[in-house]
């Protein structure tokens, strides 16, 4: 009785442990250096819950360059400025938009509202999230070429 008692003993501790791990692994985020890596627009969730998609998610790019140097576009607009990936968080100083009259449909002008007020980074799954710190408010973008 004794040999079965241990033996459960060590087999519900194994699959803690497992279990565990498991659950760490999953809850873990992706370290990505951003320098000379290129992103574009998968989803934008906007106050509200609202989920846009862009047509063309090439029109929305974010790239980042060798010292801290941000290059994109927004749809008719070019993005620039800085970005500063920290150990507290994430920022963009200055963050600039040209500021055209894109076409009817276009994500320009709440992507960029979104942008100039990103305060966290995060990786999951080869995937970049943005957010600003209102809740539901999130940028999905996925790696591209240049």
């Amino acid at each position: 009785m004794k040999i079965k008692t241990t033996s459960q003993f060590v087999l519900n501790t194994a699959l803690l442990f497992s279990l565990l791990f498991t659950l760490t692994a999953q809850g873990a985020e992706e370290e990505i250096n951003l320098e000379d890596t290129n992103w574009q627009l998968r989803n934008m969730k906007v106050l509200g819950g609202f989920l846009f998609t862009p047509d063309d998610p090439s029109k929305y790019r974010l790239n980042f360059r060798s010292d801290n140097r941000l290059t994109g576009t927004s749809d008719c607009n070019t993005i620039t400025g800085n970005y500063f990936q920290e150990e507290t968080g994430f920022r963009f100083d200055p963050f600039v938009s040209t500021r055209k009259l894109c076409p009817p449909g276009s994500l320009h002008n709440n992507l960029v509202l979104i942008l100039k007020d990103i305060n966290a980074i995060e990786f999951r799954d080869g995937y970049m999230y943005m957010t600003n710190g209102y809740q539901g408010v999130e940028l999905e973008f996925e790696a591209r070429g240049f």
